[in-house]
């Protein structure tokens, strides 16, 4: 409910804003990406819904591509924002991002109002993408990544976005630009899409609720850091066909994350780490990805690696183990369009089933506007 009454209140404002808008006040921008995959060679099975060798594209939306075809709707989009300026120090912003894998039901990312406390302090209030990644902000644009898709090792969660409080404030130490960032708030989905697609097969329930966090940043020239630490309950509901709901609540979930990045001449580093525990449950993951690229004139080539390992204990035995080996290649044969190429290999050492090893190719086009 407080979605929804977050949305609606946004969207009235940015459609009153459209009507009466001057030119300056009003910006609007947009991105979309068409992406065309298809996974091939190892383990031949089914995976609820997909034809195994599998590639999960995208794990908060349940993208799952399959052997069968060559699929362009798992992770093809298009999004639009508006930012509007009410006055000096207040601004309304609404992003709406559509899916093929779901072009009937618009995403909104972000719908959130914007107050200058000072220049350097501001207060946001409603619906933001939750700034657990380094690259949370813009994860679905793909334009401004050097990937086909961020390391799903990484951004593999069910949650990508809360609605709540967040405050940022800005300074300079020396060449330095940091960045310190609080939040807190709260996120409910029905019938996610990851718990179903992904790991059970039937409608889940997913709520992270009492979201605490933080991050700090802090940029020059050529290097860039980030620490983040968050905490939240969950509660989780599962409808199994033919039985009753069952139902977990408060489990608690510590998550934190550092990552770090480069930009020195042609050559470009990127880095991130993270943990995620929930003590109740014995559960402890740590992942971690490494990219290095070189940008040669409108060609940049990068190769990486990235991990994903849930610690096994005697109480938890089903353990999520795997590894991706990927490298690609970047074009930006215009303005403001890029095209790439990747190439995926999973080695996947699960303690149960799971999508087993498997190779993705994957082309895509970004364009923003």
């Amino acid at each position: 409910m407080m979605k929804k009454l977050i949305t609606a209140a946004i969207l009235a404002i940015t459609a009153a804003a459209l009507a009466n808008a001057h030119a300056d006040d009003l910006t609007v921008s947009g991105f979309a990406t068409i992406t065309a995959g298809k996974a091939f060679d190892g383990w031949e099975g089914d995976f609820y819904t997909s034809r195994c060798p599998c590639y999960i594209g995208n794990y908060e939306h349940g993208a799952v591509y399959d052997k069968r075809e060559l699929s362009l709707d798992k992770e093809s989009l298009i999004g639009l924002q508006a930012k509007y300026k009410m006055t000096d120090k207040l601004s309304g912003t609404v992003q709406m991002v559509v899916r093929a894998s779901d072009p009937g039901k618009p995403d909104v990312d972000w719908a959130y109002l914007s107050y200058d406390v000072t220049p350097e302090t501001t207060v946001q209030v409603g619906r933001r993408r939750l700034p657990i990644y380094a690259y949370s902000d813009s994860v679905y644009i793909g334009y401004t990544l050097p990937w086909v898709r961020v390391p799903q090792d990484i951004y593999g969660w069910e949650v990508g976005a809360y609605n709540g409080v967040n405050v940022r404030h800005t300074t300079s130490v020396g060449d330095w630009a940091v960045t310190g960032n609080v939040f807190a708030g709260r996120e409910s989905t029905h019938d996610n899409l990851e718990q179903k697609n992904i790991y059970y097969g039937y409608p889940v329930d997913d709520t992270w609720k009492g979201i605490v966090g933080g991050y700090l940043d802090a940029t020059n020239d050529v290097f860039g850091f980030r620490v983040m630490y968050m905490q939240n309950k969950i509660d989780l509901t599962l409808h199994q066909p033919g039985m009753d709901p069952v139902s977990s609540n408060d489990t608690r979930q510590r998550i934190l994350g550092l990552s770090a990045s480069m930009d020195y001449g042609n050559w470009l580093v990127r880095a991130e780490g993270n943990t995620f525990k929930r003590p109740s449950l014995d559960f402890d993951s740590t992942s971690w990805t490494v990219t290095t690229g070189y940008k040669w004139g409108k060609f940049t080539p990068i190769v990486g690696y990235s991990s994903y390992k849930e610690k096994i204990t005697p109480i938890y035995t089903a353990a999520q183990i795997d590894t991706t080996r990927f490298f690609g290649v970047r074009w930006d044969f215009t303005k403001n369009m890029d095209l790439k190429l990747q190439y995926d290999k999973v080695i996947d050492r699960s303690t149960y089933s799971f999508t087993n090893d498997s190779k993705m190719v994957t082309m895509s086009m970004d364009v923003v506007f």
